[in-house]
């Protein structure tokens, strides 16, 4: 999160939540005309010190991918 928040990213922590997703991290878009509020960049963060998903955690993450049509990254 520090190095998210570093880049310019506001970082929501969902410690402990045991879902497959562990940080939202927000951004505005950066448009050459200015700012615009309704423009944001998200990421979806799993975070792993490993980087490993155990099978379980693997169909998880994919479920709520094609659910929700997003991209969770593991970190």
């Amino acid at each position: 999160m520090k190095k998210l928040e570093k880049e310019g990213w506001f970082c929501i922590r969902s410690a402990g939540s045991h879902s497959p997703i562990d940080i939202i991290a927000i951004k505005p878009l950066q448009e050459t005309e200015g700012y615009n509020p309704s423009r944001i960049l998200l990421r979806f963060i799993q975070s792993k010190k490993s980087g490993y998903l155990t099978p379980q955690e693997r169909k998880e993450k994919e479920e709520l991918e094609q659910k929700l049509g997003i991209k969770i990254q593991v970190m």
